[in-house]
């Protein structure tokens, strides 16, 4: 259990990943944009690209570009437990007296992600006095109310709590915050929005932050085992679906600092995710309408738009195995990443803003939109592979120790598989001879049992005939 007493969190203070930032911190969360039935901005209408943009030139390494905005939000994080804010995400590098729930859950799933992807817990003290924040300032009690036309951001924060206990669980092992979780899961059951008003703010914001509950709330009933809250997420997403359905230009719509991305992620991980009959053709059919570029004149939240339409875009590609969304997606990503002109991991909400006005939460955003979905498509099945008839399935993912790989054979072929750390040293392979045709699995653990296997990033390949398949393990601790 990673519990803390009063008396830990006075000691972590030397903790040099906690920074005290010198201005003033407030212990209420952050005050937010109210929704105003009245009032909207930006077109609802549009025509999608004919091709998709250039990838840009950048060269980076995800795993590296993820470290370094894994570190950058220690730096808005408040350290003095004395503060009624101690533990909780400053909104940016200009905004030190601003103070955020969804901030602080987003980087919960950060830190404790960071560990499941390499191994490290370096960012344990940090996860640890986040929650403290959490709990004091809990998801469903934040700024605005509980409206169903205007309560958006309870709804909002909530999902995201749901997204930090999921990941906190998984890679900790530690269920102190499940009934935190389940709290913000019955929250989001019993406080559906009003998805067809007819003008203002909440006739496009509200379907995206169901969306983003939908996908999350599913993801947590299954996590969680609990019926109810499938069954809830299922028939609320049922609601989103002909809510988007009935105009797929809200695939475009943007509102506040959400974008139509969400709207493609949030149903595929609920509705499709559940009945994945129709999922593709459901897919081609709205993905045309996804965002695409987010330029300087877009508005207020630019690049928290790029963030959203970039997780609708890698859904997309993921779903069609399509080159033109992934290279939407990577365009997208891109653009984020070069907002870090200073090289110091975090990411400005605007083109033009200076490198001082960085923001915690869309550095976050670009860790868990772009980068982990990287990392998580590195080495996906080429083409030459797919046409092989050689397709293979890693579970489970992440593992503790290695896991086992799943493949078909259309024919009886020989069978190699390597495994290889993150620096690209073989660390073990295997010859497995020839397999028939047919469902084959071999269990890398045993297989490869005579090396051991630290935590951290690997990947393997596997080879049959001339087709090789490859793609990325994480091995927890």
């Amino acid at each position: 259990m990673r519990r803390l007493l009063l008396k830990t969190l006075v000691s972590r203070l030397t903790v040099p990943a906690l920074l005290v930032l010198s201005a003033p911190v407030v212990a209420l969360a952050t005050p937010y944009v109210a929704s105003d039935p009245a009032v909207s901005t930006g077109s609802e209408e549009w025509s999608p690209p004919a091709a998709p943009p250039p990838v840009g030139q950048l060269s980076y390494d995800p795993l590296a570009r993820y470290a370094m905005a894994a570190q950058f939000i220690t730096t808005l994080q408040v350290a003095d437990t004395s503060a009624g804010a101690y533990g909780g995400m400053r909104e940016g590098e200009h905004m030190l007296d601003v103070i955020q729930t969804d901030n602080t859950s987003e980087s919960i799933w950060i830190w404790s992600h960071y560990y499941a992807l390499t191994g490290s817990d370096l960012y344990g003290d940090n996860v640890d006095a986040a929650w403290v924040y959490c709990m004091n300032n809990k998801a469903y009690e934040e700024e605005g109310d509980d409206s169903p036309t205007t309560g958006y951001y309870r709804r909002y924060n909530c999902a995201w709590a749901l997204r930090a206990v999921i990941e906190y669980e998984n890679v900790y092992g530690d269920a102190a915050y499940s009934a935190y979780g389940d709290s913000c899961a019955s929250y989001l059951c019993h406080n559906p929005m009003i998805l067809n008003y007819p003008t203002g703010t909440p006739r496009r914001l509200n379907g995206q932050i169901m969306a983003w509950a939908v996908g999350n709330l599913y993801e947590y009933g299954l996590h969680r085992g609990n019926p109810t809250f499938v069954a809830k997420s299922l028939a609320t997403a049922d609601t989103v679906k002909t809510w988007v359905d009935a105009n797929l230009n809200k695939f475009h719509w943007r509102e506040w600092a959400m974008d139509g991305g969400v709207v493609m992620w949030g149903l595929v991980h609920s509705t499709f995710a559940a009945d994945p009959t129709g999922l593709e053709t459901w897919v081609a059919a709205g993905a045309p309408y996804l965002d695409a570029e987010v330029d300087t004149s877009a508005g207020a939240y630019q690049n928290a738009w790029r963030a959203w339409a970039a997780l609708g875009q890698s859904t997309a590609a993921g779903v069609l195995d399509s080159p033109v969304y992934s290279g939407y997606f990577q365009h997208l990503a891109d653009t984020l990443v070069a907002n870090d002109g200073d090289l110091d991991g975090g990411i400005p909400v605007l083109d033009p803003e200076p490198d001082t006005y960085d923001q915690s939460w869309v550095t976050n955003y670009l860790g868990f939109m772009c980068l982990d979905r990287m990392l998580a498509t590195a080495g996906a099945p080429s083409a030459t592979a797919a046409r092989g008839g050689l397709k293979v399935t890693v579970a489970p993912m992440p593992s503790a120790g290695l896991p086992t790989l799943r493949f078909n054979l259309d024919e009886a072929r020989a069978v190699s598989v390597s495994v290889y750390d993150a620096a690209g040293r073989a660390v073990a392979t295997r010859d497995a001879g020839i397999l028939g045709a047919g469902a084959h699995s071999i269990d890398l653990g045993s297989a490869l049992s005579a090396r051991s296997c630290a935590p951290g990033i690997y990947f393997y390949e596997v080879r049959s005939g001339g087709a090789a398949a490859r793609g990325k393990l994480v091995v927890l601790r």
